[in-house]
């Protein structure tokens, strides 16, 4: 088994301002969850209204993601946001808030969640 995985989670956003519930299980072949890193192509000022591991809060209710997001002058290897959580098919619950302004393009659109897990 490899020490390192990226779980994707994928989910659309089909209209303004809207709210996306999201309930995963981690990979449970792996320890650890390391990092996460964040991409959604457009709009800003969008929040995990939550985010949870096993019902307990990882991040401060309406988190801005842009704490979660780098461009591509970053390193791959450095693009993840740190995290130090056990993984091990524990339930991650993310309730994410569009906050797009009307100009900021068409629907629908994918926000995508990269989560780094390990056994290192």
């Amino acid at each position: 088994m490899n020490k390192k995985k990226i779980q994707l989670i994928e989910k659309e956003i089909t209209e303004l301002n809207a709210l996306v519930r999201i309930s995963e299980e981690l990979d449970r072949n792996y320890k650890m969850l390391t990092g996460i890193a964040v991409l959604i192509t457009q709009g800003g000022g969008h929040t995990f209204a939550s985010f949870s591991i096993d019902g307990v809060e990882v991040f401060p209710k309406n988190c801005e993601i842009e704490f979660f997001q780098s461009s591509t002058t970053v390193a791959p290897k450095d693009r993840f946001f740190p995290l130090k959580e056990r993984a091990e098919g524990r339930k991650i619950e993310i309730d994410f808030q569009d906050r797009s302004h009307p100009q900021f393009g068409a629907f629908p659109r994918t926000l995508k969640i990269y989560l780094e897990l390990s056994n290192g």
